[in-house]
């Protein structure tokens, strides 16, 4: 997968400027999706069942594969986009992105995102507009870590990887430093989080959420907002959670965690074909502490 990606970045930009070439390329980018994603795809009918109470039909489950292979294949040009073009192809509530400039210009603003569209999009739109993204990227391996993280970086982006130690504080010093700090937090890497409920129709399902967004907001002050990044013909569009209210001790990581949940959900029960998540999601609820 690793020679995949490499490839892609090295002939994508050239690739995709002819429109017969564009054409079999996404033919054969669909292939390839449907043979990759393989037995995965019940996954995800499954993942979608439990987060939302309904069962996806054939068709929604084909749609969520070529959702995740466009992810993949724009992947590859999206570092030779021009700014004005990463610009042009996302639309946000304008209300609410006004209230994230203001906050980051004062506070600094931490936004959690699930798997949801491009999260890459949105962040080379923010880097774009004046907002430099500093984030977490999961380390799969040496090599891989190191291939992403200069693609991510060509798009404007600082990475460290999940497993650094000093991850959080160099976090810290980039929300003091004028950066917008975005976290994909929908799931956790370790198996380790907070406990929380995920809204599914049906009372609710016991998962686990990522503290740290909470957990940085918080010690810092900052502004924390969900953010969702679903695909549109063009691009992507924006939406953002209200604010999450900061709260105190244990319990109040825990509530914003909660809020974050919240909004996650509504957003993957919206339009679940979006949602990249195509390995096992919840976890066993009698390994999920209150």
């Amino acid at each position: 997968m690793r020679d995949v990606y490499r490839a892609g970045w090295a002939a994508g930009p050239y690739l995709l400027r002819a429109r017969v070439v564009r054409e079999g390329l996404g033919r054969a980018a669909a292939r390839f999706g449907q043979r990759f994603v393989g037995s995965h795809r019940e996954q995800w009918r499954e993942n979608v069942r439990l987060a939302t109470g309904r069962t996806p039909t054939d068709a929604e489950v084909d749609s969520a594969v070529r959702s995740w292979m466009r992810n993949f294949t724009e992947s590859f040009v999206m570092p030779s986009w021009s700014a004005e073009r990463t610009v042009s192809t996302v639309t946000t509530d304008a209300e609410a992105e006004m209230r994230l400039r203001e906050a980051m210009a004062t506070r600094g603003a931490v936004v959690a995102l699930p798997h949801i569209g491009s999260w890459d999009h949105a962040g080379a739109w923010a880097c774009a507009t004046g907002m430099p993204v500093a984030t977490v990227a999961e380390e799969f391996g040496e090599a891989e870590f190191a291939a992403f993280k200069r693609y991510r970086e060509k798009l404007g982006m600082r990475i460290y990887g999940h497993r650094d130690q000093t991850a959080l504080a160099s976090l810290t010093r980039d929300l003091a430093e004028g950066y917008l700090v975005c976290l994909v937090a929908d799931r956790v890497f370790d198996g380790k989080g907070v406990p929380v409920i995920w809204p599914d129709g049906a009372g609710g399902r016991p998962a686990l959420a990522p503290i740290g967004p909470a957990l940085l907001a918080r010690r810092t002050g900052a502004h924390l907002v969900g953010a969702s990044a679903r695909y549109t013909p063009n691009g992507i569009d924006l939406s953002f959670s209200e604010p999450v209210a900061h709260g105190t001790g244990v319990d109040g990581l825990r509530a914003m965690s909660q809020d974050l949940v919240d909004f996650f959900a509504a957003e993957v029960a919206l339009n679940p074909v979006d949602w990249h998540v195509f390995g096992p999601f919840f976890p066993d609820p009698s390994q999920v502490r209150p």
